[in-house]
């Protein structure tokens, strides 16, 4: 896949993935957005049930006293004037006292005998009996009260001066708003209606004046409060200065977002599981990208390296053929010599080819046993020395582990150092001094390999074990490899 196919391919790619993220925060934050107008429109209902419930409540107490103090001066209301005329017939109890205010009757229609017979009803609340004039002779002029008459007259009367009272008294309220309801009341009226709104969760409130004197609140409330809920108690005082109810919920946020359900969650984990595999595949590709360029160049320092020792060869058989030059001046030994260098040396860059390749399928199988790690070093240090020696270099070893014996395949343990060995070597741009030492550990043993090279990049340490990674450098490699060593 070419450079650019992959870059269109990516950027195709990011562009859905951003659009998606984008509708789907869209429709998140739609949701929320009903949501809250739903809570919001809840929350006002549910305000407009508390001022309703306190001002009847308000109202039904003032009634229930103004009822109460009635009954009390209806009971002791003394009689003041009987008929005691023996052709007259008064009854002096009855099952129904009607309380009367201001208001008198007079029984003024009388005959000679009857001149001193009279009713009368008291001003300023009497009570009205049902008393009824009978077993009059002929000779006598008789009338009958009745009591309906006159009590469905009272009882209008009276009906207006008592509502006329409340609603004077309700009017002309002027208690102060903890007096008419008190703070425990007020919670539980709140409490209430929140839950028949389907409003299960904390708040906090405050009764404040125009002011804004905070009357009492909650324990938690606090005046810093953003997003709070307001509604006018008692909002049918006329003459009163208004005092207001405060509603704040701190968990408004989450009972929002848990009322969207699971399919906000739903929504928002395959959103993440989209990006996790966008940004997965993206590595891989990346990856894979990086990969092909390695082995592009390992490819093409494996020829160089190939193509050194098989031209030495060819060279060096084209001379053992050539007629042109005398047998004695061929020096055929030397010749062989550098066929068998050059034969050792293509043997062992294919043999570093064929150990990854096994490596790649796991299918080499390790030989461990225990290793005196010690003796292990010291045949390293023995064949490589010459080759340090060559650039003017030191090789020295520096033994300081007691425990020095472990387990490990000895074949792959002296390839992993010899090959420390000869980056060492490699990359360095003046007289090589490395050294090998051994050290203890809780458990095991430390071997390290010290030298004065080029040293390693904090970015490039990462991938030094990478397959094919050499540390870059441009198009230009002073310094042949392969990036296998490691």
């Amino acid at each position: 896949m070419s450079k650019r196919l992959i870059w269109i391919l990516i950027i195709f790619m990011t562009f859905a993935l951003v659009g998606l993220i984008i509708l789907q925060g869209y429709w998140l934050r739609s949701a929320y957005k009903v949501k809250d107008d739903h809570f919001s429109q809840q929350v006002s209902r549910a305000l407009s049930e508390i001022c309703n419930r306190a001002e009847a409540r308000e109202t039904i107490l003032e009634i229930s006293n103004e009822i109460f103090s009635l009954n009390n001066g209806v009971q002791n209301i003394p009689v003041l004037y009987r008929i005691n005329n023996p052709n007259a017939l008064l009854l002096d109890s009855t099952k129904k006292q009607i309380a009367i205010s201001r208001q008198s009757v007079l029984f003024n229609q009388t005959n000679s005998q009857h001149s001193n017979t009279k009713i009368t009803i008291l001003n300023n609340d009497s009570v009205l009996f049902n008393k009824v004039i009978s077993k009059c002779k002929p000779d006598n002029f008789c009338k009958t009260i009745s009591q309906i008459d006159i009590t469905k007259e009272l009882q209008k009367k009276n009906k207006t001066l008592f509502v006329e009272k409340i609603v004077n008294k309700l009017l002309n309220y002027n208690e102060d708003v903890s007096k008419r309801i008190d703070k425990a009341l007020l919670n539980a009226i709140i409490e209430s209606e929140l839950k028949n709104q389907g409003i299960n969760i904390a708040f906090e409130f405050a009764v404040k004046n125009i002011d804004g004197k905070i009357a009492y609140s909650s324990s938690n409330y606090k005046n810093n409060f953003s997003d709070i809920y307001k509604i006018q108690l008692f909002p049918d005082d006329l003459f009163l200065p208004p005092n207001y109810l405060l509603l704040y919920f701190p968990k408004k946020d989450d009972f929002i977002v848990k009322s969207l359900g699971y399919m906000s969650i739903s929504s928002i984990l395959l959103t993440l599981i989209v990006i996790f595999s966008y940004t997965l595949t993206l590595v891989i590709i990346l990856k894979q990208k990086k990969l092909s360029e390695m082995k592009n160049d390992f490819i093409h320092n494996m020829t160089h390296e190939l193509k050194t020792p098989i031209s030495t060869i060819s060279l060096a058989s084209q001379m053992i053929k050539d007629k042109t030059i005398e047998q004695n001046l061929k020096n055929l030994d030397k010749i062989a010599l550098i066929i068998e260098e050059e034969s050792k040396r293509l043997g062992y860059q294919v043999e570093k080819v064929l150990q990854i390749a096994i490596f790649e399928k796991g299918s080499f199988n390790l030989h461990i046993k225990d290793i005196n790690i010690h003796d292990l070093i010291t045949d390293v240090y023995s064949s490589f020395l010459i080759q340090v020696q060559k650039c003017n270099g030191t090789l020295t070893t520096n033994f300081e582990a007691t425990n020095y014996y472990a387990e490990g395949d000895e074949i792959y343990l002296s390839t992993a150092l010899l090959n420390l060995l000869e980056n060492a070597l490699k990359y360095c741009n003046k007289e090589p001094e490395i050294i090998v030492s051994t050290k203890d550990t809780k458990n095991g043993i430390i071997i390290s390999v010290k030298d004065n090279g080029l040293g390693i990049g904090y970015e490039d340490q990462k991938r030094i074990f990478e397959k094919f990674y050499r540390v870059h450098t441009g198009n230009v490699h002073n310094v042949k490899g392969f990036g296998l060593g490691l």
